[in-house]
Order: structure tokens, then sequence, then C-alpha cells
């Protein structure tokens, strides 16, 4: 009797990678993140993919999850010590998931996925979109003139003025070369990064940059902004918010960290495999942050007294979601509170 031999359709050629660590509410987040994948995403695209976990729980994950392209990097104390590389820039340690990820599989692109954030549709297009040439990140942001501006209306405007005071008249080397950057440069969203095998050969000017950008002006984002500099001046870069969700305003964390705890207590392993619900649900969660972001900035405005801008945004989220009471009841409450 002749048995045909087992077909392996698993052959990944690039790798979606989640730093996941700390506390139940990350591990969470990115269980749902990676379930929403699997729910948009076609086959085609899932045997291609190598999902990497970087997190200090694996357990909490495989709780959940059982699918077989999967593959867990334990973060003991002395890796989450190595990623910060003698820093205190916890962020440092994005930047060390993704190298630590090509030095694995040099071969492979790399689209690294923050936990906060969930699939909306097929994302094929950023999937094949990533070439030599081109690479994604989140969304374009504003320039850092801009960038001043808004961090000052919350009194943490010292960090992005000690960076533009940095890049000002200073030469910073990316691939050899020398580049110079101002204020009227962009900052990208590092929600989501799309980036090709070859840009591995860049990693040490994102680390090199990261940490001289946060030694001078200890700003929070200053991964961020390295990764946004070194592919607009070397790749052509492109937004991939049309099929990711990234929700990370501390509100909009609270109200899916709440609806996190809810869906993993309610269905079993194997209801969280059915991708009409996961993209039901997704659908549905888009909404919510949708609305809540507008309702947070017509509620803050109202409170301010900036009644033009406030009522212009009330009316948005109103017409968005005209038959939820909690919305008025807020937005009422937020203009009484300035009258007062």
């Amino acid at each position: 009797m002749n048995i045909p031999p087992t077909v392996n359709r698993f052959n990944p050629d690039q790798n979606l990678v989640f730093l996941s660590y700390g506390a139940e509410t990350e591990f969470r987040r990115a269980i749902f993140s990676i379930l929403s994948f699997y729910a948009w995403s076609a086959a085609s695209d899932i045997e291609r993919t190598r999902i990497v976990v970087y997190t200090d729980k694996p357990v909490f994950f495989q709780t959940y999850l059982d699918q077989p392209n999967i593959e867990y990097v334990t973060m003991t104390p002395e890796v989450m010590e190595e990623m910060l590389g003698g820093t205190l820039f916890y962020h440092r340690r994005k930047i060390a998931s993704i190298d630590m990820t090509f030095k694995k599989y040099p071969e492979s692109n790399v689209i690294f996925i923050d936990s906060d954030t969930f699939f909306t549709g097929d994302a094929t297009v950023l999937f094949n979109g990533i070439t030599k040439d081109h690479a994604f990140m989140h969304q374009r942001e504003y320039t850092f003139e801009q960038g001043l501006g808004i961090f000052k209306s919350f009194n943490e405007g010292e960090y992005p003025e000690a960076f533009i005071a940095y890049i000002s008249d200073r030469e910073l080397m990316i691939g050899g070369k020398p580049e110079r950057f101002t204020k009227s440069d962009y900052g990208w969203n590092s929600g989501v990064l799309g980036l090709h095998s070859s840009f591995s050969t860049y990693m040490p000017d994102v680390f090199r940059l990261n940490d001289e950008f946060y030694e001078n002006s200890r700003w929070f984002i200053s991964e961020q902004i390295a990764f946004s500099l070194i592919l607009q001046r070397r790749k052509i870069l492109q937004a991939a918010d049309a099929s990711i969700l990234h929700y990370w305003g501390k509100r909009q964390k609270v109200m899916l960290d709440k609806l996190l705890v809810d869906l993993l207590n309610r269905y079993k392993l194997a209801e969280l495999k059915d991708k009409k619900l996961i993209k039901r649900i997704t659908t549905h969660w888009k909404f919510k942050v949708e609305v809540d972001i507008i309702q947070e900035k017509a509620a803050i405005a109202l409170s301010l007294g900036s009644w033009l801008y406030g009522l212009k945004k009330s009316a948005q989220v109103l017409l968005k979601d005209p038959f939820n009471p909690l919305l008025y009841t807020e937005l009422i409450a937020a203009a009484s509170s300035k009258r007062k």
C-alpha cells in the first residue's frame, strides 16, 4: 500500500511579532490581536506567517491559542534586562524583539504589532506590500513642531522641545550616510511596523538613534521616532491603518480591557477559532473605539469651555451613535462642569 507523503502546508516567509509581558491585561490584548489575525486572514496568508510572541508567560497564551504556527520566546529577567541595552527605556525592548527575530529568521519579513491592536480587515495588501523599497507603520501623526504644541497642552512640552533642540543643525548617520532632520519632519505611530528582511541592516542605526534620542530628550516615543526617520529617508513608507486598529488611548484601553475579560471568560478555545464570531466582534469593537475617541474629545472640549470644537465633536458622535443614552449623559455633565 502506497502511503502519500505528509505535506507540510506551513511554509512561512514572514513573522508576525508580538511583545507582551508583565500583566494579564497585556496578554489578553495580544491574544485577541492574534485571534483577529486568524479571523480576517486568508488561508494562504496564515500558511505563510509564523507568529512569534515574546512574553514572560507563554502558558497564559497557550490556554487560548493552540495553533501550530505560534512560537513563544520566553522573556526571562536576564533577557528583559539585556533588551534594555543598559538604558531605562522599556520601549527599547520593541527594537530588540524585532532585531532578535531578524537574526533568527534572516530571510523572513517582520510585521511587528503592538498588543493594543486588532485586525479589522484582510491585511493581504499590507503583507504583499512589504518589499525592499516599501515599508509600513501604523499611520503618520504630526510634525515634531506640531508635537511640541500637543505635548505642551498636557504639560509635557519639555520632551519634544529637547528632541527638536538635539536634532537641529546635527548630522545623524543612517546606513553610513549623514542625514539632517528638522522640526518639520513627521513622526509615525509604530503600533504596526512592516519591515522587509533587508531592513535588518538598519537595525544598528535604529538602536543607536533610539538611544541618542532618549538620552537627550527622555521622550517616551524615542523608538517610534527612530523607526520613523530611518524609514522615511530610506524607504517608501505607507500606512497600515486600513486593516489594523490601534487603540492606544488610555480611556479606550480601559474600555477594551473590560470587554476582553468578558470575551475570554465566556468562550472556550474551540469557539475562539470561529472566524465569523471574531469578525463580528472586531467590527463592533472598532465602532465602539471610534465613537469613544470622538466622545472623549467632545467631553474634554466642553469641560474646558471650548464650545465650538466641543459642539462640533458632540454633533459628530451623536450622528454616529444617536441612540446611546450614555453619550448624552456624559456630554451634558461635561458642559455643566464648566459652567459651575
